[in-house]
């Protein structure tokens, strides 16, 4: 980290401690958004009857994408432009674009939704970026191709996933301290248990999921997983869902074309699904009643039904789909 940024990340960290109240949420426009990453543009579904409702323009390369705490706007991040892009969810239009950020893929939004926690995949670097004057008021340093980004409950502590290093970087905002916790091959993607204890990373070259005791900061378990028929170098895990019970786990396995569901408190595998080809990205409905899954090597979504716990219907969207977004 630079060393003149100290003072203003100890400022961001006080502020997301004492949980500075998030604007209303606005009325779910019920709406599904899919990144996709070669298509340079995002397709729009209904949550309803999945019927297709409109393709949003975005600068190159959109990955992830969080919406603003009153759902009424979406950041995207467009590494090919070296920006965020600010889509008006009402509106259907990109409405701002903030760079200069080199090559942005996922991030993190504190909870009163004023500062963004950005992977620069190029950079090897952290960038705190506060949304209302669009500068960045903070920089970390950390491994390779850093990509998983997310904050703890409180908001006092971002873990970032370096791929190429190897590591997990557990990042005290306060004090400006990094912890680095060496984790298996390719760290991707991060799910925290309810209750904070447990961070589970996706270690995509391993074919496992790494679980992190938060308190100690080192790896605790690993999750293995082999869907019936496949080979094991053919599993490659990335994205995680984690109910709000903490009670299961869903995983997508990336080349094996599955999600693996997990018991969370054994994390014995349950089950696998058969989904799309390259499943990447994946998202709860707000009643975590369905998972969508975006396969990015079959350009469709796979929707599955939580309770019955198998695929209802696969929906095609635009070129290789990223991340998917449920606006209900």
């Amino acid at each position: 980290m630079r060393r003149h940024d100290r003072p203003r990340l100890a400022v961001l960290a006080l502020a997301a401690l004492l949980g500075f109240a998030a604007s209303a949420r606005a009325e779910g426009t019920g709406r599904i958004f899919v990144s996709n990453e070669r298509g340079d543009g995002l397709t729009v579904l209904s949550a309803a009857d999945y019927s297709l409702v409109g393709e949003i323009k975005t600068p190159r390369r959109p990955r992830g994408m969080l919406f603003s705490p009153d759902h009424k706007k979406l950041y995207v991040a467009c590494g090919g432009a070296d920006l965020i892009a600010v889509v008006d969810v009402a509106g259907l239009k990109v409405v701002d674009r903030i760079g200069r950020i080199p090559d942005p893929e996922t991030f993190d939004l504190d909870a009163s939704g004023t500062h963004l926690y950005i992977s620069n995949e190029e950079d090897a670097e952290l960038t705190v970026l506060d949304l209302a004057t669009k500068q960045a008021v903070g920089h970390f340093k950390v491994g390779l191709e850093p990509e998983g980004v997310l904050l703890n409950h409180d908001g006092s502590v971002v873990y970032v996933a370096a791929e190429g290093s190897n590591l997990v970087h557990a990042i005290n905002l306060a004090s400006g301290k990094r912890t680095d916790i060496p984790v298996g091959t390719r760290p991707r993607r991060f799910a925290l248990t309810p209750d904070g204890k447990q961070l589970w990373v996706s270690t995509e070259l391993a074919g496992q999921v790494d679980v992190i005791d938060t308190a100690t900061l080192r790896v605790v378990d690993k999750i293995d997983f082999l869907p019936p028929g496949m080979r094991r170098e053919d599993v490659s895990p990335v994205a995680l869902a984690m109910d709000r019970a903490g009670k299961t786990a869903y995983v997508t396995l990336g080349r094996a074309n599955h999600v693996a569901i997990v018991d969370v408190a054994s994390r014995k595998v349950e089950d696998y699904l058969l989904v799309g080809h390259r499943p990447w990205g994946i998202a709860f409905d707000r009643e975590q009643k369905r998972l969508f899954v975006a396969n990015g090597g079959s350009d469709d979504i796979s929707i599955i039904d939580v309770a019955q716990r198998r695929v209802v219907k696969s929906v095609p969207v635009g070129h290789y789909p990223y991340g998917v977004a449920i606006d209900d």
